[in-house]
């Protein structure tokens, strides 16, 4: 038997593009880009959780200084919608009530009412809402809470 050399391999050619991702994996762009993704996505779920719900009626002048803590809808009609304020919420319920009411709400008061401040009405595009106010936190600041069933 004669011993047999086989001449060598000629080397494989990688596609450009195959190169390329191969480097951009060993990088940390690839990490960076991922992460630049994930702050754009969790910003724009914030500004979205911030703004107020389009279902508040505009005889609501809500404070300056409020605060939205929770923003939710489910399903097609049902609206949750809490915020923080500094503001005097007994004030602030006295002044919504009669809003509500000049502006073709139609505002009920019921017996628990009396005990909490709260609005509970009806009207344009709103099946029912009730607004409550929270017992106010330690640093002074009052939740409220709007909950709605819209048409």
């Amino acid at each position: 038997m004669t011993a047999m050399t086989c001449p060598p391999a000629p080397c494989p050619t990688i596609p450009a593009t195959t190169r390329l991702r191969a480097l951009i994996a060993r990088l940390p762009v690839r990490d960076i880009l991922i992460a630049a993704w994930l702050v754009i996505a969790a910003s724009a779920v914030v500004y979205a959780d911030e703004k107020l719900q389009d279902w508040i009626p505009d005889a609501l002048a809500i404070p300056e200084d409020a605060e939205v803590v929770t923003n939710r809808s489910v399903g097609s009609s049902i609206r949750l919608l809490s915020i923080t304020t500094g503001a005097d919420v007994d004030a602030l319920f006295a002044e919504w009530k009669e809003s509500l009411d000049t502006n073709g709400y139609t505002v009920a008061q019921g017996a628990e009412d009396m005990l909490e401040p709260s609005i509970e009405f009806t009207g344009p595009d709103i099946f029912n809402a009730k607004i409550i106010a929270a017992p106010g936190a330690e640093d002074g600041r009052s939740l409220i809470e709007f909950d709605a069933t819209l048409n």
